[in-house]
Formats: C-alpha cells, structure tokens, sequence
C-alpha cells in the first residue's frame, strides 16, 4: 500500500503521498506473542518529537511496541519521543503482544505525528505473514 502524510499548514489539509518504507523481508515472529519489522526514513534528518501509534488488524498495540536504539537495545513506545531521525535510516519496532499472533497474513499501520519541529502525520500500511 502506497504510504501517505497529512501536512496541516495554516488551517489547510494537504495530503501527499509519501513512501514510509516498510523495509521489506524485515519482518520476524519471535515466539509466539513476539513480533518485529523494519521501517525505512525517507523523509530527512533531523532531531524530532513525535508521538507514534502502532496498530495491528486495527487493534492499538503501541502501548506494547518498543522501538530499538542505537546500542542495539528496545525502550518502549511514548507519545513526545524525541528522536534523532537520519535520512535513509532505519527504525526497528518490536511489539510483545497480549495473546499469540495467528498464522496468517496481517495488516500493520503506523502513524507517526511529528510534533516539532513541525505538524505532521505520516502513515504507512503494509501486509506480513505470519
């Protein structure tokens, strides 16, 4: 699915197509309740606050989603993160999930709001196996 993001200037709505790149083959189940996957940064550097949502089959999973850092560690998903984003760069999410994930194939979407330095909302969906 093509990503896209709403750029709210002024009172007007804007939306653009933009590639939130789902880095492909990224995906892996890590035991049965486990899951993580790439995303790519297409947008630009820079150092950023956002406030990030994860959802699976439309269920809000973000308060059980960790995005990985640079020492190779996981902190846990909150709403005004500050990031510091590099273009090209990657963005590694692992969600420890309540119930086992289904085989099968699942929707993710991530919706990332940007909260400086500007207003923005980026948002990707994409298809995995399970």
């Amino acid at each position: 699915m093509k990503a896209q993001y709403i750029l709210i200037n002024k009172g007007n709505i804007k939306e653009v197509s933009l590639p939130i790149q789902y880095i492909k083959d990224s995906f892996k189940k890590i035991g049965e309740r486990e899951i993580e996957f790439k995303i790519k940064n297409t947008e630009g550097s820079a150092r950023v606050s956002v406030s990030p949502s994860i959802f699976l089959d439309d269920v809000d999973v973000t308060s059980q989603t960790s995005i990985g850092t640079k020492d190779g560690g996981f902190m846990k998903i909150e709403q005004n993160m500050d990031l510091n984003v590099l273009l090209g760069g990657s963005i590694t999410l692992r969600a420890t999930l309540e119930k086992p994930i289904e085989k099968g194939s699942h929707m993710v979407k991530v919706d990332i709001k940007v909260n400086w330095p500007l207003w923005t909302s980026f948002v990707s969906e994409f298809k995995i196996k399970a």
